[in-house]
């Protein structure tokens, strides 16, 4: 697994290691520019963590695109628990991950149901 940051205007950087990924986020400026932390597992990626004018105010914005990705719907338990250290790594405030974590763990529960019912 592989680590993405995206900043509009400068590009992607990659990363292999959480913490060097997580300390690069956190080192670029909170501005109005798109920046982001996502995860990249072969062809697929994600972004999983915002910041910037595009948190709409907050520290940091989950985004919401993990629940749609490839990522998620082949190995939801991995990409949980990839999820959960990377919100520990950036320091997304707890009251914010648990809930998208718990989110998370319904929403496999549910495709979970659905593939047992086919």
């Amino acid at each position: 697994m592989k680590y993405h940051i995206y900043r509009y205007g400068n590009g992607c950087e990659w990363k292999d290691d959480l913490r060097e990924a997580a300390d690069y986020f956190n080192h670029l400026p909170t501005d109005g520019r798109y920046t982001s932390l996502g995860i990249t597992e072969g062809s697929y990626a994600v972004d999983a963590v915002i910041k910037g004018e595009y948190a709409k105010g907050q520290d940091f914005l989950l985004s919401q695109d993990i629940r749609q990705s490839r990522l998620f719907k082949e190995n939801p338990q991995k990409m949980i628990g990839a999820l959960s250290e990377l919100y520990a790594a950036v320091g997304v405030k707890s009251e914010f991950s648990q809930k998208m974590i718990e989110d998370l763990k319904t929403l496999a529960n549910d495709l979970d149901h659905e593939l047992d019912e086919m």
